[in-house]
């Protein structure tokens, strides 16, 4: 009897994992991005005329696939919620380029091949023109980073 009790655990057992084989299915593309969880210090805008502030992060990619990666600002809000700086008097450059603020991207990293186990390190310098700042209350203003991650080409 108890080995009958064995063989039918043991069966079990083997039901359970093939139904779990069949669950994971096949290949999966995935591509992970990880950036730091600290804020970007831009840095201060004072007096008239164009000011440029900016910062670099280091995002860190994983893929096992062909990836595509965007980057995009959506604008400066003061952080006590009073004034938004328009996009009129803003300028964005992210890794060199020229960026509309909102929802126009640029392509900070591509790749037609998988990364290697470990991953590899992409740049994100974020820069921003300001002009105008006087016609704003004094503070400080926070904005938002977005990076739009793809698989494939």
């Amino acid at each position: 009897m108890w080995n009958l009790a064995k063989t039918c655990v043991i069966i079990a057992v083997c039901f359970v994992t093939a139904d779990m084989a069949a669950a994971v299915g096949p290949f999966q593309p995935f591509v992970k991005v990880t950036v730091p969880s600290d804020p970007l210090y831009l840095g201060e805008v004072v007096g008239p005329g164009l000011q440029q502030i900016g910062s670099r992060v280091t995002a860190h990619v994983v893929a096992n696939c062909p990836y595509h990666i965007e980057a995009s600002f959506l604008g400066l809000q003061n952080s006590k919620g009073a004034a938004a700086i328009s996009p009129k008097h803003l300028s964005v450059k992210i890794n060199g380029r020229e960026a509309p603020v909102g929802q126009g991207r640029v392509t900070i990293a591509q790749s037609n091949r998988p990364t290697a186990s470990c991953g590899e390190d992409v740049p994100v310098d974020l820069q921003v023109g300001v002009v105008g700042s006087a016609k704003y209350p004094a503070g400080q203003y926070r904005g938002t980073l977005v990076i739009t991650v793809m698989a494939g080409p």
